[in-house]
């Protein structure tokens, strides 16, 4: 274990959406901020898209840690149900075994359900995990519980979290009415380089690290090259780095060790990013159109080839501070792997006619 050797109070690295562990860079923040405000402010439907491994979850769990003790929530994980399963997974998981057996019973005693607790100035949150998977008529069934309301306010508040094809999904005209009822749209991007390696120096500092150069500037340019941004796999090749680097008994983590993890197979590198996001989608050609570099296609051998390549080339540069080569005996430089990354790490999308209220505006606050 490597929490001694780098005199750390708890795993830094966990999988575990641990909501003190969540990286809050200024988007992140506001993400977070709207989409309390939606809530809070019972508006009903919203929706946190991204790929996997990119931090749904983890942004979930901080909205309901936000709540504290005014919150109950029921998480449906399983996507496979049809509408009656899934009315009766929702009363269960909200606290109650349903009596009832066709869909209006059920819809009765969750209405009760959600009375109840609005009157005791709780809110009742569903959450809707992998929501691409969903059926037509479950979309639809989800649609006409948020209809469930006081004479002024929803009393169901409902997060769609999915995949992108979730965003493709809902352009479907046969959901046209359950799109039209999303107040809030949040969509997530990978990290930048800069947001990787403060994404990795915020969660060392909260696992107890005492100093913030476990891993050189090198070894974090490697990191963000193996895992393209994505925390999942950000926190899987540090975990790996720490537990080798105790192991070697080494004190500071470079750019050559991250390397021979990738060579020797020991974390994974990441695909190619979604097509439609600039600088990573995947060519169609093998020829890159003029002035742009070819992007290898996902979980190939070329795409694997190029990052090792490139970490590679990151190990043998100069440090800072270091003279460079005579002009003569340098290799020429790699063509840049994809354009800078320029959207934000979240990206903001409102309803007409809600443009997010500031937390101070509301009283629960």
């Amino acid at each position: 274990m490597y929490l001694k050797h780098f005199h750390l109070r708890e795993e830094p690295f966990a999988t575990t959406p641990d909501p003190r562990f969540l990286y809050k860079s200024a988007v992140h923040q506001e993400a977070l901020d709207r989409i309390m405000t939606s809530v809070a402010s019972r508006r009903g439907i919203n929706a946190i898209i991204g790929e996997p491994g990119l931090g749904k979850s983890m942004l979930i769990r901080t909205l309901l840690k936000g709540f504290n003790d005014r919150v109950q929530f029921a998480w449906v994980f399983n996507t496979t149900m049809n509408s009656r399963e899934l009315l009766r997974y929702i009363c269960r998981d909200f606290g109650f075994t349903p009596k009832g057996e066709d869909l209006g019973d059920l819809l009765i005693e969750l209405y009760t359900f959600l009375i109840r607790e609005y009157q005791q100035g709780r809110f009742s949150i569903l959450i809707i995990d992998e929501a691409q998977n969903l059926k037509p008529e479950v979309l639809e069934e989800i649609r006409q519980l948020s209809n469930l309301e006081t004479a002024s306010q929803k009393l169901l508040q409902v997060i769609l979290s999915g995949q992108p094809q979730l965003d493709r999904y809902l352009n479907d005209p046969a959901l046209v009415q359950l799109k039209q009822r999303i107040s809030l749209k949040a969509t997530l991007h990978r990290l930048n380089e800069a947001d990787t390696s403060a994404y990795i120096r915020h969660r060392l500092k909260v696992a107890g690290a005492r100093k913030q150069e476990i891993f050189t500037e090198a070894a974090l340019q490697v990191i963000f090259e193996v895992s393209d941004g994505i925390p999942r796999l950000i926190n899987q090749v540090c975990d790996n780095a720490l537990m080798a680097a105790a192991a070697q008994k080494v004190r500071q983590i470079d750019a050559a060790l991250i390397l021979d993890l990738v060579q020797e197979d020991k974390v994974m590198t990441a695909e190619a990013g979604p097509a439609g996001d600039p600088g990573q989608a995947e060519k169609s050609e093998n020829a890159a159109p003029e002035g742009e570099s070819w992007v290898p296609p996902a979980g190939s051998a070329a795409a694997a080839a190029e990052i090792i390549e490139r970490a590679a080339e990151i190990c043998s540069a100069p440090a800072t501070g270091e003279a460079a080569a005579p002009a003569d005996e340098q290799s020429e430089p790699l063509p840049a792997r994809r354009r800078p990354r320029v959207e934000p790490a979240v990206e903001l999308e409102f309803a007409a006619g809600f443009d997010g209220l500031d937390l101070g505006e509301l009283s629960i606050f």
